[in-house]
């Protein structure tokens, strides 16, 4: 009889909150994944989407076996093969590509479907970097966000979440907890419930937004224009902490230069906010202490990304806020950890942006991608400029390879696709970019069918190219070790031994630690700056507002029931929302006489969507929202991604998925015949 076995499990998905789990089984097959309460910040509850986690990890359309196409790329028919007959191709088709054009010619594509220490940039690295293949530049989340942290600050840490209760004003700038960042919410609760203000500055009125004191609405993309506004106002009434700007910082003069024509007059025309509620912001962020200002990574993914996430970092510095304990920026904490890196030494070969999938496969040269490897990843459904990625990913003389765990959008153009683990059934280590706990998942059960873990896949890979160095085929203990054998400080004692007694502790860094007063200031100088990133071009604004009749901004936010396209086939999750829709202001709908839950045809120079029209209060006149990433076969063969571009951002490279305009239009009989949504 099986034996019912626990073990510590973490999640594994893109996700501040890195939640530590539960996992019950019976030696053979999960039983139960619940929150484990040792874990002090997560404290054994989970959000909506984990909470049916046993729906997706044994989901009827589960991979179980490895699979060979046998029809037209993008129409999902295969056949059942082996491992060895779907190693012995890969490999025969990956020595062809290898000889006639070189590695370069070969594209990894991957993110954060799985974000621990072995499931990504591990074995997958070593293996690419051995054969020479283009690298990717994984940037498609937080790039510009966290190079603007880098630049200003020197390194991507904020202060410790669990002093979040000490603040005693909160600016919630682009974050929307209530969805995204569900553990949080407890912390700014109890914040509040001790005299803490919490503002919101978002476009849209999240549920978040809702739940707390202010909400400031600017128009899209003019969060640069705010933080400037905001930075003006303190210093133009000598309000600003002198001492930390004159000892601590460098650039003070031009930052004065570039904030002086934001009066509170002019950034009022620009973001639509009224001046009383600017000044009565100002007066808080002058004021209230401990002041945490709170960005989300929304800020970042617009034209003017790295720009906005320095000026809002800006005025942390000219408040004082990092003087308390408590107080200060938080975008990210992930530098704070400091694991090896396991990649290995990498050799001098071009780079993608991944934001740039679809020029990468349609348009590159000397030499073209030929052979491209999917993992962790979705791009068909998850990538912008969508039709040329989807032309890509169609082209028969490009070599596909997907190791997945579900038929995706982009499974179904692979030539081979090879069945993946999901994280409770593997070894791992999980760090967080909010909180400050280093994880260790322990298998409940093995994966079912031949399913393996990316460690293993690329293992196979190695062996059935015949790659000989030993590092290629490290098991996930000895990769472990690795990856904790560092001298830094904050991971002192954390080790192989230590985690498996206690798989859940935290960094050797005092909750009370005051990042860049207590800890060194890692910029080349030693000093904060406020000299913008390079080629961010603050001075010139262009507020392009001239929308057309029916012209639109549209959001393409995450929603509490997605995380990108992770979800995207569990069925509970979708009941709420069966078919893929647009959130419009009521006035908007009327002007354009369109009828609640009618069709509508979204559309601009990269493609179109037809969607069904919902009033909301969620967006503001003049804005449409479309959550953020449906399956492609909810809307004939496409989603949003349709209408976003593959613009980077001012810098970093990020994404630039916030800056998308629109045309929308009632879609009558005819108007579908004319434009089908397949």
């Amino acid at each position: 009889m099986a034996t019912e076995v626990t073990v510590h499990g973490v999640c594994p998905h893109d996700c501040y909150d890195t939640c530590g789990l539960r996992v019950q089984s019976n030696g053979e097959s999960i039983t139960r994944i619940s929150g484990d309460p040792a874990h002090p910040l997560t404290r054994g509850y989970l959000c909506l989407k984990v909470n049916r986690y046993m729906e997706r990890l044994y989901h009827r359309d589960r991979l179980l076996y490895p699979l060979r196409r046998t029809g037209p790329k993008g129409a999902g028919e295969f056949e059942r093969v082996s491992w060895d007959q779907a190693l012995t191709e890969i490999a025969r088709r990956l020595r062809e590509t290898l000889e006639e054009y070189g590695g370069e010619a070969v594209l990894p594509y991957s993110f954060a479907g799985n974000m621990g220490y072995l499931s990504s940039g591990a074995l997958d690295a070593r293996f690419f970097g051995a054969i020479g293949a283009t690298q990717l530049d994984r940037t498609i989340c937080t790039a510009s966000g966290n190079a603007a942290l880098r630049w200003v600050f020197g390194s991507c840490i904020g202060p410790d979440p669990e002093t979040i209760p000490l603040a005693r004003s909160v600016l919630l700038w682009g974050a929307n907890p209530m969805a995204t960042n569900i553990h949080q919410v407890p912390l700014l609760d109890e914040a509040r419930r001790a005299g803490a203000r919490i503002w919101t500055v978002d476009p849209l009125r999240t549920d978040t937004a809702a739940r707390y004191d202010r909400h400031l609405k600017p128009r899209p993309g003019t969060d640069l224009a705010l933080a400037l506004g905001l930075g003006q106002e303190l210093v133009r009434t000598g309000r600003y902490d002198r001492q930390m700007v004159m000892e601590m910082s460098e650039g003070f003069d031009r930052y004065c230069e570039l904030a002086e024509p934001w009066t509170l007059t002019r950034t009022s025309e620009v973001t639509g906010i009224a001046i009383d509620a600017l000044r009565e912001l100002a007066d808080d962020l002058a004021a209230a202490r401990p002041l945490l200002l709170r960005v989300g990574y929304g800020v970042q993914r617009q034209r003017r990304s790295a720009a906005t996430v320095w000026a809002i970092s800006a005025l942390s510095l000219l408040t004082g806020a990092w003087r308390d304990v408590g107080g200060g920026l938080l975008l990210s904490n992930g530098d704070a950890f400091a694991p090896r890196p396991l990649g290995g030494p990498q050799p001098e070969t071009r780079a993608v942006n991944m934001v740039q999938l679809g020029h990468a496969l349609c348009d590159l040269e000397d030499p073209p991608v030929r052979a491209l490897f999917v993992y962790n990843s979705n791009p068909a459904a998850t990538a912008p400029d969508q039709a040329r990625v989807l032309r890509g990913l169609a082209r028969e003389d490009l070599f596909t390879v997907v190791h997945e765990q579900m038929p995706t959008d982009t499974a179904k153009f692979a030539d081979f696709v090879l069945p993946a683990a999901m994280a409770m059934e593997v070894w791992d280590l999980h760090t967080s970019y909010w909180h400050r706990y280093v994880q260790m998942s322990t298998p409940a059960a093995p994966p079912p069918g031949e399913a393996v873990s990316n460690p293993e896949f690329f293992r196979r890979l190695s062996r059935a190219l015949g790659l000989s160095d030993p590092s290629l085929q490290a098991d996930d203990q000895t990769l472990m070790r690795e990856a904790l054998d560092t001298d830094h400080p904050y991971m002192s004692g954390i080790n192989l031994e230590s985690l498996s007694e206690n798989p859940v502790q935290r960094l050797r860094i005092a909750k009370e630690t005051r990042p860049f007063l207590d800890t060194p200031i890692t910029t080349p100088t030693g000093k904060f700056r406020l000299i913008p990133p390079p080629g961010t071009a603050v001075e010139r604004w262009e507020d392009a507002r001239d929308l057309g009749p029916a012209e639109f901004e549209l959001l393409t936010p995450s929603s509490r029931e997605t995380i990108k396209s992770s979800f995207g086939n569990v069925a509970s999750l979708r009941q709420s929302h069966p078919k893929p829709e647009l959130l419009m202001a009521q006035e908007d709908m009327h002007r354009l006489g369109i009828g609640d839950g009618k069709p509508v045809l979204v559309q601009n120079d990269r493609g179109s969507l037809e969607l069904i029209a919902v009033p909301s209060t969620v967006p503001q006149p003049g804005t449409a929202v479309s959550y953020a990433v449906r399956w492609n076969a909810e809307a004939g063969g496409r989603n949003v991604n349709q209408l976003t571009s593959s613009e980077l951002a001012d810098f970093g490279g990020g994404a630039t998925f916030y800056a998308t305009r629109v045309r929308i239009t009632p879609l009558g009989d005819a108007a579908r015949s004319e434009h089908p949504a397949g």
